[in-house]
């Protein structure tokens, strides 16, 4: 929370100086050159086939501030995959087995260090990114259907069990049942909690959130007490042989009752466990499967919510845009996030970006309501410099062993320029890429990525936040 207040109190300053216009003018300016230490560009920060040792998180964590990244979300034990779905034969494993000595020490030196560094840390709440389980989560706690032949754990289209993913093996485990908050209290305590018990906050001073990435675990229909929370609800027995046969009243029933059980039992869930280790929830409410939530209520449900964007996607994700958007608008949260620049599909992920290629992009969202940039990917990379690049098939390469490392500098400082403008005041007209501040100044991101500036006595300016961008110096 100080983060947010200390960005309140510079934005007032440069909107409510006494000075006049030309001070007004002028403390905007500079706040728009420098944005303010809390709007902060953050990074996925991933830990692939164990290849993790202290000294390449120590300087892992020292490129990011060198380079303006101040957040970071680390999903821990992510195993790589040449192409989706396919393990290969052809991959190196390290020695950062799942809560082996050397995990804890990864870990304990990743927080540590950050906190050293002011860069604000998140955790994704399980191993891997997808979705809430581990080896923890017994089959009776796990997301299960009603059959014909009785009550089951979720199945792929591949008939194995619904696990977390993409992880490492001894970190991989069952999903924990989305409609019971019981089970995923249980879920939280056994991975954040004994995070958060093993590793005490004078090693941790800057982790402030808990992480739940898109959806891609399927759906469910059974949890505990499915029956009487149907029958308190819509007042009538649910029968799962009727709906099979048919039924198809009662089936949209019992959807509305899944999708509202989904954000208050499991993101209500989460959220209340972080609220009470003072944390704060991140989601992303969408999804690459079917879907049984409704976007908003589910968001709503979290502290922050974002969307993602791709970089060789044709199509716009405005499905994405849209559950994040409406989430924020619906429950009054300014920031509109998004995992940004996600690559390698349906082709493995290049080392080929540039701030040229990836700008317009970016600008394409941040009309669309996007005013928040987390960036996908900065993968730890091996102490030893003479080990080679770790290279996964997705994200774009944003690490310090990327070949275009020269360019973060100048689009981490666009970004920050850009997410700030975005979120000064609040919309203009319910706009997506306008802003009205307190003092009646109205900030527009125009069709050529610059921004407007009208002030309340007439005054019009444009700015440019490519702004000598390549001679700045952090």
């Amino acid at each position: 929370m100080t983060v947010l207040l200390s960005c309140m109190v510079v934005l007032s300053a440069a909107q409510t100086d006494s000075g006049g216009h030309c001070s007004q003018r002028d403390n905007l300016w500079q706040s728009f050159l420098t944005p303010p230490d809390c709007i902060r560009v953050g990074c996925y920060y991933y830990w692939v086939n164990e290849q993790v040792d202290p000294k390449g998180v120590k300087e892992d964590l020292r490129w990011m501030k060198d380079n303006g990244i101040t957040l970071a979300f680390l999903a821990t034990d992510i195993r790589n995959y040449t192409q989706p779905g396919s393990a290969s034969e052809e991959q190196q494993y390290g020695k950062n087995k799942f809560q082996s000595r050397l995990w804890w020490k990864n870990l304990r030196t990743a927080f540590k260090t950050a906190g050293e560094l002011d860069i604000e840390m998140g955790i994704f709440n399980s191993p891997g990114w997808s979705q809430s389980g581990g080896p923890w989560v017994k089959p009776e706690e796990a997301m299960r259907n009603w059959t014909p032949d009785g009550i089951e754990i979720c199945k792929t289209k591949e008939g194995t069990d619904v696990v977390c993913s993409p992880c490492s093996p001894e970190a991989t485990g069952l999903e924990v049942d989305k409609l019971s908050k019981k089970h995923v209290k249980k879920h939280f305590e056994a991975f954040v909690g004994e995070i958060l018990q093993r590793i005490p906050p004078k090693d941790r001073p800057t982790l402030t959130t808990v992480v739940i990435d898109s959806w891609e675990r399927g759906k469910q229909n059974y949890t505990d007490s499915i029956y009487e929370k149907f029958k308190q609800r819509f007042g009538y027995d649910l029968d799962y042989s009727a709906i099979a046969n048919g039924e198809k009243a009662m089936a949209k029933d019992l959807d509305r009752l899944i999708a509202d059980l989904v954000a208050s039992e499991y993101m209500g869930g989460m959220t209340e466990k972080a609220h009470e280790y003072g944390l704060r929830t991140w989601c992303e409410p969408y999804a690459h499967s079917p879907f049984p939530a409704n976007g908003i209520t589910y968001g709503s449900a979290s502290d922050g919510v974002g969307a993602e964007f791709w970089v060789d996607d044709k199509k716009f994700r405005k499905k994405e845009v849209d559950a994040a958007l409406g989430a924020a608008r619906h429950s009054g949260k300014n920031r509109v996030w998004a995992e940004s620049f996600t690559d390698g599909w349906p082709e493995p992920a290049q080392d080929d970006w540039s701030f040229e290629k990836l700008k317009p992009i970016a600008d394409r969202y941040f009309h669309a309501g996007i005013n928040a940039t987390i960036l996908h990917v900065v993968v730890s990379q091996p102490g030893d410099p003479k080990k080679p690049a770790i290279r996964p098939w997705f994200g774009t390469f944003f690490d310090r062993r990327s070949q275009n490392a020269a360019d973060i500098k100048p689009l981490v400082m666009y970004l920050r320029r850009c997410n700030f403008m975005l979120q000064l005041g609040a919309p203009y007209n319910n706009a997506t890429d306008r802003r009205i501040m307190p003092d009646g100044t109205i900030v527009s991101f125009t069709d050529d990525a610059r921004f407007e500036v009208a002030f309340p006595d007439g005054h019009k300016e444009t700015w440019d936040p490519c702004h000598d961008l390549r001679t700045l110096a952090f």
